[in-house]
């Protein structure tokens, strides 16, 4: 069950409610924050889904969200001020700028469980010399990457508020340069646990995932399991 966002001005997910005042077609001043609040502890209390990082990123946008009203509320310090330097320190530019970073990057995670991203459908695990031949051949697919990166993910905090787009920024073609590097240092090998070991932010976790998975596509990384529940091992092709 989706959470909506039940008012006059809107109706629809908290997702598009922050895309809407994004693009100006939704009036901050006409979104009662408290109410979509109430609203969301009664759909928890409902059905009972008490999802720590669904939570904490509802918070993190309700707190955005009245950080803007507030500023926007607040009088200016210098009456003087022309109309066009009101422009530009209007505060909603900096949650516009927010948003279309964080939906991005939101955006490439959700597209991780729709399609491949140029992957085949199952990269084949290729027996090591001097293994014992075995009568099936393991295979990782992407279903298998893409769980083994949420497990990594989970012991990573949801970001704080004034974090959720941290400055700086993550390149996923840097992130492909330093999974090649890190795989020479180590000979070639490396387990996925161990690629995300020193991961802090959940940024930098998509964007390391993400170059894996090309590097995956190109093939000049394979993934292989001896066994379904073992950790995923990466090889330089």
């Amino acid at each position: 069950m989706t959470y909506l966002v039940d008012i006059e001005a809107f109706h629809g997910p908290l997702d598009l409610l922050l895309f809407l005042i994004e693009k100006n077609e939704l009036d901050i001043y006409d979104i009662p924050i408290a109410f979509i609040t109430d609203q969301y502890l009664q759909y928890l209390q409902t059905t009972g889904e008490f999802d720590l990082e669904k939570m904490g990123e509802f918070l993190i946008m309700t707190t955005y969200l009245l950080n803007l009203k507030s500023r926007l509320l607040l009088p200016r310090t210098n009456p003087s001020q022309s109309e066009d330097e009101e422009e530009q320190i209007d505060p909603r530019e900096e949650l516009v700028q927010k948003l279309l970073e964080y939906r991005r990057y939101k955006e490439a995670g959700q597209q991780l469980q729709q399609r491949e991203l140029g992957l085949t459908e199952r990269v084949y695990y290729r027996q090591a010399k001097g293994e014992p031949d075995r009568d099936e051949v393991l295979v990782v697919d992407l279903a298998a990457l893409v769980r083994a990166y949420r497990n990594v993910m989970r012991r990573l905090p949801v970001p704080e508020p004034e974090a959720i787009i941290p400055e700086g920024d993550v390149n996923v073609s840097d992130k492909m340069m330093e999974i090649l590097e890190i795989l020479v240092l180590r000979k070639g090998k490396i387990s996925f646990r161990q690629l995300f070991a020193n991961v802090s932010r959940r940024r930098e976790g998509l964007a390391l995932f993400l170059a894996l998975l090309e590097l995956i596509r190109l093939q000049k990384v394979k993934a292989q399991q001896n066994s379904p529940w073992e950790d995923i091992r990466l090889e330089m092709w």
